[in-house]
């Protein structure tokens, strides 16, 4: 039973990465333009990023209870230190440190500045590809159809996604304009 919940955790915090970065991706690039505000692309983006971190947490839970394969703290902790699959198992490990910055520098966003969040944001899409080749090549699931087809479909939308952010850069879609202000000379006055 836990080895399903571990997969199954494993698994939808890969769906909520990719739902986050794609999101993100799609939220920002023009040529989608603005459908959506700010605020309400801004709060679907950190829940679902959010939702990730407590299934990767569910995911790190469940390789440490189970017994089939035992997986120390270290293990789950250090790259390098599991000698189950000794090439995978590292991926996810920084992966999980490259997902969870990205996630807790964008809770603190205010307080460190834009400038500092947007530097560590881009951090999300090689945590996407990271974790991308420890599904595959750690994931016991990997085998089944469904999950190999999931793996080459976000993998294909995040790479169509970039290319299209990459080939749209320095033009940014504009947003509905929010409630005019006086200029502060006429409020002066």
């Amino acid at each position: 039973m836990t080895w399903t919940l571990l997969r199954a955790a494993g698994i939808g915090a890969y769906i909520m990465l990719f739902l986050s970065v794609a999101w993100g991706l799609v939220s920002t690039t023009s040529f989608f333009g603005r459908r959506v505000s700010k605020a309400t692309a801004t709060t679907t983006h950190q829940y679902l990023s959010t939702c990730g971190l407590f299934l990767l947490a569910g995911h790190l839970v469940g390789l440490l209870l189970d017994t089939y394969v035992p997986f120390s703290v270290v293990d789950v902790a250090v790259p390098l230190a599991s000698s189950y699959r000794p090439a995978a198992v590292p991926l996810g490990v920084v992966a999980m440190y490259a997902a969870v910055v990205v996630v807790v520098t964008s809770w603190l966003r205010k307080p460190i500045g834009a400038r500092w969040w947007r530097r560590v944001h881009v951090l999300a899409v090689p945590a996407f590809v990271l974790s991308i080749a420890h599904g595959l090549s750690a994931g016991t699931d990997t085998i089944r159809p469904a999950m190999w087809w999931t793996y080459v479909a976000t993998g294909v939308i995040v790479f169509f996604l970039l290319l299209l952010r990459g080939l749209t850069s320095g033009v940014r879609p504009e947003r509905a304009a929010g409630p005019s202000r006086p200029h502060r000379s006429h409020a002066a006055a």
